[in-house]
């Protein structure tokens, strides 16, 4: 009898699911020299060495191996170096973080890890565009190649050059959750036919990956924490936000504060997607500013101006209100950041369904997303994506 109560306590275990260690920014940025420990979803019975699963596995190349292009496409034929197991109690957070195998296990890691997000986002699972030829996607965590892609039926990381240093793109969380926003994007919308010449998939599509980056950052604890203690809060305070974000090593948020109106960018896809990352952003943190009021926790009369442009004596006046705030009530300021994080990422989710690929432009994304959310969320999104003139103001 003993042996069975261990057997079913073991197998119950088993369905909490299964541990790994991910760094939410790569080790070499001050302040992230250690990884976090996360619980993956997916039960450890159902991930084999490698680590692989029914959706995706890791193929580790044993030599050099040029990206994948025109003229290949997985599964790669080539040595493979030894599949990753996992520990004696079956998780994945044994394995040394400065070790070789440890790129197979965080590349594996961060794709399950967003994909946990995101499908929890749309309610459902998410397939793959390129099932019907690929079953499993292929994660290649090494390539030679100073880059990293996603493509029909893989993703492949190489490195990147910092300071005449090669690092792998395998331990760069923000790198991963972008290109399986490219991913996760295709799967939902489809795969384009005839892209309209006036259309905006490929901006749309560095905008969305990029506000995947983002919304998975916020989902690890440490990250909130670190980013809020940092601030004192200060998320709602635009101008400061902005000022940190300069010499921040977060550069999810670097990169989303931004003041980018359609009217300035270029016809380059990755600028012309940046006033879609920023209102993303600029809705999140008006949505956690609201929050915060509603909370006693900053200073109501900030509802009644643009934070964008405050002056000097009312920023200092909000700043130290909220500061002395955080320091009495500081989960009350994480319980708004994420429930703001979650409102405007099942928001931007949901709208993926309703968008043709081959005629999608940012306008109508945009409405989309403001559709897809529930009253003053929506407002808040019509708003700022009004103000980055993406949408005409109503």
């Amino acid at each position: 009898m003993r042996l069975l109560r261990d057997d079913a306590l073991n197998s119950a275990n088993a369905r909490l699911g299964t541990r790994f260690w991910i760094y939410p920014q790569p080790p070499f940025i001050p302040g992230y020299e250690q990884p976090d420990r996360v619980w993956l979803s997916i039960p450890r019975d159902e991930i084999g060495e490698g680590p692989s699963d029914l959706f995706m596995y890791v193929a580790d190349p044993l030599y050099d191996k040029r990206p994948y292009g025109l003229a290949g496409l997985p599964p790669f034929d080539g040595a493979r170096r030894a599949p990753v197991r996992p520990g004696p109690d079956r998780h994945f957070d044994n394995i040394d973080p400065t070790s070789r195998p440890f790129l197979a296990i965080h590349a594996y890691a961060c794709v399950r890890f967003v994909l946990d997000i995101w499908q929890s986002y749309l309610g459902r699972p998410i397939h793959w565009f390129f099932n019907q030829s690929f079953p499993r996607l292929e994660i290649i965590p090494f390539a030679d190649w100073d880059n990293a892609q996603a493509g029909y039926g893989f993703l492949e990381l190489g490195w990147s050059d910092v300071d005449g240093i090669l690092r792998p793109y395998a331990l760069n969380f923000d790198t991963i959750a972008h290109e399986v926003g490219h991913l996760i994007m295709l799967s939902e919308t489809d795969v384009p036919t005839a892209i309209s010449p006036d259309g905006d998939f490929f901006s749309f599509s560095e905008a969305f990956s990029d506000c995947v980056s983002l919304i998975s950052f916020l989902h690890f604890d440490s990250a909130i924490d670190r980013l809020l203690r940092r601030t004192r809060g200060n998320l709602l305070l635009y101008n400061e936000l902005n000022r940190f974000a300069e010499t921040s090593p977060e550069r999810q948020i670097r990169l989303a504060t931004n003041f980018r109106q359609m009217s300035a960018v270029t016809h380059e896809v990755h600028d012309r997607a940046l006033p879609f990352v920023g209102a993303i952003f600029d809705s999140i943190v008006a949505i956690y500013h609201r929050d915060l009021v509603a909370n006693g926790c900053a200073d109501s009369r900030l509802l009644d101006v643009d934070i964008r442009e405050l002056a000097r004596d009312e920023f200092d006046t909000f700043r130290q209100a909220t500061a002395d705030a955080f320091s009495i009530k500081p989960l009350y300021f994480k319980l708004a950041l994420t429930a703001a994080r979650d409102a405007v990422g099942a928001a931007l989710a949901t709208a993926l369904r309703t968008l043709d690929p081959n005629t999608l432009r940012l306008d109508q994304a945009a409405n989309a997303v403001i559709a897809a959310a529930d009253g003053a969320v929506a407002e808040l999104l019509e708003e700022n994506f009004a103000w980055r003139e993406i949408i005409g103001s109503r």
